[in-house]
């Protein structure tokens, strides 16, 4: 009898335990999706801030690529947004902006670096009609013409329409040791936006 009254308290106690046992409670943690921050890309070393599309929204002009093998630089543009600029035979460029009276958009000058280190050749380049266009052709100043003070292509003074472009010509002299010497020409060129169409 015994047994059975201790038995049954084991039951009861048991029981009332298993009766008395906390529910467990399952959490769920939600997480809130971190704000996603958009990196801005990275501007190239060198680049340069224009407005090239004459809109006044700034793009960056950068040297992109220079194939010393082939001897080609190339040009790239923010986010591709311009066809990029191969400049032949060169082994690298200088990429200079202007703003001349004769266009609404900045202007692109390029100082080519060439395997002659005696010449600064230039080139003169315009974004329109969604493409890049020379108003000017390619021109170069030697070096002994070279002064830190000269600007390789401007606005005329005298003359809102035209640029004013300076370049090296060959000059024989007699008088000089050399029999030669190179001699810094100017001229003026007519220029407007409406040629470039063409």
């Amino acid at each position: 009898m015994k047994f059975l009254f201790f038995t049954l308290l084991v039951f009861i106690f048991g029981c009332n335990q298993l009766h008395h046992k906390k529910e467990i409670k399952t959490v769920l943690e939600i997480e809130e999706p971190s704000p996603t921050i958009i990196a801005k890309p990275k501007i190239p070393e060198g680049a340069l801030k224009a407005d090239f599309l004459g809109n006044s929204d700034s793009l960056y002009a950068y040297i992109k690529n220079i194939d010393t093998t082939n001897e080609v630089t190339y040009i790239g543009f923010e986010e591709k947004k311009l066809p990029e600029i191969a400049i032949p035979e060169s082994i690298g460029a200088e990429l200079k902006i202007l703003k001349l009276k004769n266009f609404q958009n900045d202007v692109l000058l390029v100082n080519a670096k060439l395997k002659d280190t005696n010449f600064n050749e230039y080139y003169l380049f315009v974004y329109n009609n969604s493409n890049w266009k020379q108003p000017v052709n390619r021109f170069a100043i030697h070096k002994s013409n070279m002064a830190d003070s000269l600007i390789p292509i401007t606005n005329n003074p005298k003359d809102s329409t035209q640029l004013v472009r300076y370049y090296s010509v060959f000059n024989m002299d007699r008088k000089s040791e050399k029999k030669f010497t190179w001699k810094l020409m100017q001229e003026s060129i007519p220029i407007t936006d409406k040629e470039l169409e063409h």
